[in-house]
């Protein structure tokens, strides 16, 4: 499956792309299905206390996700994902040119202090969530799908905003039926 969305980190949201693969765990006509796989998501945001800034961050998640799927006689199909994922927070570096105002007597203020999220430079973590969504069959193998996953990641230590949230909506193929 993959989708697009928006997602919110640190403050600041932006695009995201969020995929996964999954290999079922129950038999083809139980109506509670159990999945594992792998997944990835990649969000471009915008940073907090920079909202102007045109490069933003560049946040990748890489892991493994559980899913258990109803499927009533219908074809919608809630369900619920638990991802657990590595994921690596990068803000460009890139050099500011400044203009001095000649003709003004006072210098500038700096400026406060920035969360050390917002710093320029990359850092690892991990994250965790809970994923609720919905598959809408279309066909025998298709399906569109959305979700919202509410996420706890710890890329920045104690110091920096843990929560994170994010909304897909996509396709799902099934490569062996469905």
């Amino acid at each position: 499956q993959a989708g697009l969305g928006y997602a919110r980190v640190f403050d600041a949201g932006g695009i995201s792309f969020a995929a996964a693969l999954e290999h079922s765990l129950s038999p083809a006509p139980s109506v509670l299905q159990h999945g594992v796989g792998g997944s990835f998501w990649y969000a471009h945001t915008g940073i907090a206390s920079s909202p102007n800034d045109p490069e933003g961050r560049h946040l990748v998640g890489v892991g493994v996700r559980y899913q258990m799927l109803i499927r009533p006689s219908g074809s919608f199909r809630p369900f619920l994902a638990v991802p657990v994922q590595l994921l690596h927070s990068q803000i460009p570096d890139r050099t500011d040119l400044l203009s001095a105002d000649l003709l003004g007597a006072s210098v500038p203020e700096p400026p406060p202090p920035q969360p050390v999220e917002d710093h320029i430079g990359g850092a690892w973590g991990w994250g965790t969530g809970l994923e609720l969504g919905f598959r809408l069959g279309t066909g025998k193998r298709l399906s569109g799908h959305t979700s919202v996953q509410a996420m706890y990641q710890d890329i920045y230590g104690s110091s920096s905003r843990n929560g994170a949230w994010s909304w897909h909506a996509g396709i799902t193929y099934a490569l062996h039926g469905s």
